[in-house]
């Protein structure tokens, strides 16, 4: 009778749990089944985004904290989503835990868990995987002088008419806008305004700390440009679809899944880690 290799979700440097071989089998596995990977490719992506998790679990307490098993249903999502960890100002996706009640040995007790946490450019990464939308364009911040008008043509579509003031005549941002181009070559446009920037502000210091999130106020007194583009991205996609995503993930900002409980393990990842690895019939279990 055939031994299987299973995973140790308990190993004591939190940091090594996708160092195993059947955990790193069964990430290139789904990145060839779902992605469409060769395996030289699936493999040197388990390499890259094995490196990205260590770090995040290295510069986090509460991640070196969490329970394996949700640590690695988190990183077994980076393969099913297709996105990445890698870090930057556009990054796809990045590791949170937070803690739940789970039954552990027939008690209710308090755990730290992880889930993958998709930013507004994972979203919109995984929108145009998906067909929702083609492309979206560079979002456009206007400033004080700018020439922004929406209007329609004649048929009724919505339009843009925006005209920069060149040279600019100060730097005092009013808004932002995105155009996304849909099938069938159809566009939209999104906007977020003055009034709609003052009230996400205030609506910050509710959900953070007292003063809300610093980026509104990082550009001298006023809303950082870059942060401002992302919260146009993250508005423009709330008209869609909602995305099927597993309970292990969730969307930045999106208050539906901040309410939400994940569970330590969902139904796919289980799926996944039960791709165990098969010894020979003839080969002893070693100690």
């Amino acid at each position: 009778m055939s031994e299987k290799i299973k995973p140790d979700f308990n190993v004591a440097d939190k940091t090594t749990i996708v160092d195993q071989h059947p955990i790193k089998e069964s990430f290139i596995d789904t990145l060839i089944r779902m992605h469409r990977y060769s395996h030289e490719d699936a493999e040197a992506t388990y390499e890259r985004e094995a490196r990205y998790f260590k770090r995040l679990i290295s510069a986090s307490d509460w991640l070196k904290e969490s329970t394996g098993i949700s640590l690695c249903s988190a990183f077994f999502e980076v393969a099913i989503t297709g996105l990445s960890l890698q870090p930057g100002s556009k990054s796809d996706a990045y590791l949170e835990a937070r803690s739940a009640e789970q039954m552990v040995e027939g008690q209710k007790r308090w755990v730290k868990v992880a889930r993958l946490v998709v930013t507004a450019y994972g979203e919109l990464n995984l929108r145009i995987k998906s067909g929702q939308i083609i492309r979206m364009n560079n979002p456009i911040v206007i400033y004080d002088g700018d020439k922004f008008q929406p209007c329609t043509n004649e048929r009724g579509e919505l339009k843009v008419d925006y005209m920069p003031a060149i040279p600019r005549k100060t730097n005092k941002i009013i808004g932002v806008y995105v155009c996304i181009v849909l099938p069938h070559n159809g566009l939209d446009f999104k906007w977020l305004l003055d009034d709609d920037i003052t009230r996400l502000a205030n609506y910050s210091k509710t959900k953070t700390q007292k003063d809300g999130n610093a980026l509104y106020t990082a550009n001298d007194g006023q809303i950082d440009p870059g942060f401002l583009e992302a919260k146009c991205i993250k508005h423009a996609m709330r008209a869609y679809t909602k995305l099927k995503v597993s309970e292990n993930v969730a969307f930045e900002g999106d208050d539906a899944e901040d309410d939400q409980q994940p569970k330590a393990f969902t139904e796919e990842a289980q799926k996944i880690a039960a791709v165990q690895i098969t010894k020979p019939e003839d080969e002893e279990e070693s100690f």
